[in-house]
C-alpha cells in the first residue's frame, strides 16, 4: 500500500508538471482575438513571438509598419527595441565582471578617471545598472538634440551627467537613461573598444542575430517600422527623436526572431555562466523588482507562482517588451510600433502581456 501510495505521488507530480506545461495550441484562436482586441483600441500594432524550449509556439503580426504606404507588419519587421537595449548593455557589463574586468561595487571613479571625483566616488557600477545612482537625469532636450557630440558618451557624460547627486546612491529606483550611456562609456573604456564593436562581437554575431543593430535617424534600413499614436480614434505619426543618443540605453532595433535567440541564450547560460546570469537577474533587496538591467518578480499564473524577468521599453510610437520565466524555458516578446501602456501592466497582472501568459497557464 506503501509502495502504491509512493507511486500516486509521483503521478500526481508528473501530472501537475505535465499540465504546467504550455499547449498554444488550444489557445491560439484566443490569443489572436486578444491582439485584434487590442489594436481595434490602438493599443497594439506590431509583432508577438511565444517560444518555449526549442519550440516556437505561435508568432503573430498585426496592423502596418509604414501607413503612408499601407506596408504590414510581418515577422520580418524591424522594430525600435528602446531600453531593451539596457539588457544588451547589462550582459556587457556582467561578461567584463565574470572576466574579472569590473567590480559591480566599485565606483565610476574607478574606471572613468575624467569624470568629477566628488561624483564618481559616490556611485557603484551596481547602483547604475539598478537605475538607482542617483545621478541628473537627462533634459528632454537631449533626445532631440542633432549635435552629433550627442552621441559620444564622454561629452554626454560632461555636459550632463557628472552634477550632484539628486540624492544618495542607491537610496532609491529613480529611471534614467543617463545610468547606462555611462555604463556603454565604461565598457569602451575597458574593453578598449566601441560599444557598438562589443554588441556585434561579444552578443549579435555569435547568436547570430542578423536583424539587430544599433540604429541612427537618418538610416535607410530595410522593414524598420515608422512609429504612432492612436488618438481620436486614428493612428498619428510620432514626433521626431535623434534615436543615436539614446546610445546604449535605448538605441537598438531588433526583429521578434532575433530576440527569441537572445532570450535562448539568457535562459541557457550561452553569453554568461549561471552563477553571473543568476546575479544579473536577482532583485534588489531594497529597491524590489528591480535587477541588474531588467525587472524581477513574482507573479500567480494558473495557481502557481513564476518568476519573471521583463524588460520594458517605449521611445517615441515605440513600445517593447521582452519577458521570460527562465523555469519554464519560456519566452514572450511583444515589439509594437504604436504607444501603449497595455504591455507594461504584467506586475499588475492587467494588459495585453498578463492576458497572454494567463492563456498560455490556464
Amino acid at each position: 500500500m506503501k509502495k502504491t501510495n509512493g507511486y500516486l505521488k509521483i503521478y500526481l507530480v508528473l501530472f501537475a508538471i505535465f499540465f504546467s506545461v504550455i499547449s498554444v495550441e488550444a489557445q491560439t484562436p484566443e490569443i489572436k482575438q486578444m491582439l485584434e482586441n487590442a489594436y481595434a483600441k490602438g493599443e497594439f500594432s506590431g509583432v508577438m513571438a511565444i517560444s518555449k524550449s526549442n519550440e516556437l509556439l505561435a508568432i503573430n503580426s498585426i496592423g502596418e509598419a509604414n501607413r503612408d504606404w499601407k506596408t504590414s507588419n510581418s515577422v520580418a519587421t524591424k522594430f525600435r527595441i528602446c531600453s531593451v537595449t539596457k539588457q544588451f548593455t547589462a550582459m556587457l557589463v556582467m561578461q567584463l565582471v565574470e572576466a574579472g574586468k569590473i567590480n559591480l561595487d566599485s565606483t565610476i571613479a574607478e574606471y572613468l578617471p575624467e569624470f568629477r571625483k566628488e561624483t564618481a566616488r559616490k556611485v557603484s557600477i551596481r547602483n547604475l545598472l539598478l537605475s538607482a545612482s542617483g545621478l541628473p537625469v537627462l533634459p528632454d532636450e537631449f533626445y532631440v538634440n542633432e549635435d552629433a557630440k550627442m552621441t559620444d558618451a564622454n561629452f554626454v557624460i560632461g555636459k550632463y551627467l557628472q552634477g550632484d547627486l539628486l540624492f544618495n546612491s542607491g537610496e532609491r529606483f529613480n529611471y534614467n537613461n543617463g545610468d547606462f550611456i555611462i555604463l556603454g562609456a565604461i565598457i569602451e573604456k575597458v574593453s578598449g573598444k566601441s560599444y557598438e564593436q562589443n554588441l556585434r562581437e561579444r552578443i549579435l554575431a555569435p547568436l547570430g542575430m542578423k536583424n539587430t543593430g544599433l540604429l541612427k535617424t537618418e538610416d535607410v534600413l530595410p522593414k524598420l517600422a515608422d512609429g504612432y499614436s492612436f488618438k481620436n480614434g486614428k493612428f498619428v505619426k510620432e514626433s521626431f527623436v535623434q534615436i543615436q543618443n539614446f546610445g546604449a540605453s535605448g538605441a537598438m532595433y531588433s526583429t521578434a526572431e532575433d530576440l527569441l535567440l537572445w532570450d535562448k541564450a539568457l535562459m541557457r547560460n550561452k553569453l554568461l555562466s549561471k552563477k553571473f546570469t543568476d546575479e544579473m537577474f536577482k532583485p534588489s533587496e531594497k529597491l524590489g523588482f528591480v535587477a541588474l538591467g531588467s525587472w524581477s518578480y513574482k507573479l500567480n499564473l494558473g495557481g502557481r507562482e513564476k518568476t519573471i524577468v521583463e524588460r520594458q521599453g517605449y521611445i517615441n510610437g515605440f513600445c517593447a517588451l521582452n519577458l521570460i520565466i527562465p523555469e519554464d524555458d519560456l519566452a514572450l516578446i511583444f515589439l509594437s510600433n504604436t504607444e501603449t501602456q497595455t504591455l507594461f501592466q504584467t506586475y499588475a497582472s492587467q494588459g495585453l502581456s498578463f492576458q497572454v501568459l494567463n492563456a498560455l497557464y490556464k
